[in-house]
């Protein structure tokens, strides 16, 4: 029986049939690619949207909302 390098593998017991049993390490790899594309989806999510989120703060430093008081008319 040939073995996947990439793979951990153990044997099944003697009379059953089917293919050897994959351990937790390709459950581990693809937990960890999982986390690894959602982040970089993330990361561009905020590349897109820096340009907006930078008008947005010059929006509220323009109107000072950080002082709380209306402005007077």
């Amino acid at each position: 029986m040939r073995h996947h390098k990439g793979f951990a593998m153990r044997m099944r017991p003697a009379g059953r049939t089917g293919a050897p049993a994959r351990t937790g390490t390709t459950a581990r790899r693809v937990l960890i690619a999982q986390g690894v594309a959602l982040g970089a989806l993330t990361l561009g999510l905020l590349v897109l949207e820096l340009p907006g989120i930078v008008r947005e703060v010059r929006i509220w430093r323009m109107i000072n909302l950080r002082s709380g008081a209306k402005r007077p008319r």
